[in-house]
């Protein structure tokens, strides 16, 4: 693998460790608010330390420079690239940085534009009235990346082996 490829894979490795390392940060800060919790919110929380252990743990194989860490990379950036809102469920999720395009159906077709820090947001049976969707173009932009990286692998691994069965 050359350098640039490693180069780029160590990049999105650190992104998704400090985004991950970001929102378990949040996370903690909140259990320990005085606030009374319920069960079901336990789950959350737990969920949502999950999802940016996940994160953390792509970022990891990325610096190891594992074999399967684009794969995870790039599912970790999907499911990052989509958020919504609709009869009472709503899911969005961002380890890192987002900035956001979207539409808020709940009164009128608003477009809505945010950019924040990581983020996790569920909700079920709750909010009903909430209708929107919205796409995270720093996870769309990564998910450019890691398929650039890989393609760009793949071209390497083929022209090596196409050189060593030359030199054969």
């Amino acid at each position: 693998m050359k350098t640039k490829s490693k180069s780029d894979i160590l990049k999105i490795g650190w992104y998704q460790i400090i985004g991950g390392g970001i929102g378990e940060l949040f996370i903690l800060y909140s259990l320990f608010s005085p606030i009374q919790v319920s069960g079901f919110e336990v789950l959350v929380y737990i969920s949502m330390l999950l999802f940016f252990g996940y994160s953390i743990f792509c970022g990891i194989l990325c610096i190891q420079h594992t074999n399967n860490a684009l794969t995870h990379s790039l599912i970790n950036q999907i499911l990052q690239l989509l958020g919504f809102a609709f009869g009472g469920f709503a899911f969005s999720y961002v380890a890192g940085i987002y900035v956001s395009v979207g539409f808020d159906f709940s009164s009128s077709i608003e477009m809505k534009f945010d950019f924040g820090l990581s983020e996790f947001d569920f909700n079920l049976n709750r909010q009903y009235e909430r209708s929107e969707i919205h796409f995270n173009l720093v996870a769309l932009g990564l998910i450019y990346w890691i398929d650039r990286v890989s393609t760009k692998i793949k071209a390497e691994k083929v022209n090596m082996e196409i050189t060593s069965i030359e030199q054969d």
